[in-house]
């Protein structure tokens, strides 16, 4: 018996340096294991411009302050806003320690949408306003030195502009009848002056027929000297009895 208890010590003697070794080497490993630890992640919210974490702290000597401690940390000089904290649950009730953490690094700063493009109206076209059709004209009296050269038919450019503007006015008139009376004063004698105005009054006509003037009849009469409107003792008087009376008759 003495010898087994010999041999046992023996043996002991040898083994318990390896055995106290590998107890060692345990407790390490559980320490490094089961040690503070913690894991740290940047989110994106959307519509925020400021720096967000999430810190998740599930070592076996962590808590929730932990988490805490890191927030601070991580935020150094600027406050710590916290966004969401996710407790634990044991047989349905909570811990009361959450060991996982939604923060922010300052206050919020909420990005500015960017402005839509407002669009604008489209100009609605102005309606045009008609020009108010000028009223026919009934009578035209070219009277005067200024629309025949003396003792000539031929009519000066004033002339026609008065026709040109006459036949504008009454365009798209049904028009029954055209007038053309011509008068001369008094001098020279009764049948030149006839001659003369009858010329007058009959290149009136063709320049209204040419210029597109549409009517049912056409008249063109010369009178001489006959009916005077002034006295011929005159030169004014005279000027105004040289004239050519135009007029039309509607239906």
């Amino acid at each position: 018996m003495t010898e087994f208890v010999k041999m046992n010590a023996t043996l002991f003697k040898y083994l318990r340096a390896p055995l106290l070794g590998a107890f060692v080497t345990f407790l390490a490993a559980c320490t490094t294991q089961s040690g503070p630890t913690y894991t740290l992640h940047a989110v994106s919210v959307p519509n925020q411009q400021a720096p967000t974490y999430r810190v998740s702290c599930l070592g076996l000597f962590e808590s929730s302050n932990s988490c805490v401690r890191v927030a601070e940390e991580t935020c150094q000089t600027q406050p710590v806003k916290w966004l969401q904290a996710i407790d634990g649950v044991s047989d349905t009730t909570p811990k009361k320690d959450p060991r996982e953490m939604t923060f922010m690094c300052g206050k919020p700063v909420v990005q500015q949408p960017v402005p839509q493009a407002v669009p604008q109206p489209v100009p609605q076209p102005v309606p045009q306003q008609q020009a108010e059709q000028p009223a026919p004209q009934r009578q035209l009296l070219l009277q005067g030195n200024a629309n025949f050269a003396t003792d000539s038919a031929a009519l000066s450019p004033i002339a026609k502009e008065n026709l040109d503007h006459f036949m504008r006015v009454n365009q798209g008139v049904n028009l029954r009848r055209v007038t053309v009376m011509g008068y001369t004063d008094k001098t020279g004698s009764e049948a030149h002056n006839l001659t003369l105005s009858q010329a007058r009054a009959a290149a009136v006509v063709q320049y209204l027929r040419d210029g597109g003037l549409h009517a049912d009849q056409f008249v063109a009469r010369g009178l001489g000297s006959a009916d005077p409107v002034a006295s011929n003792a005159t030169a004014e008087g005279r000027m105004q009895n040289r004239r050519v009376d135009v007029r039309v008759f509607a239906e």
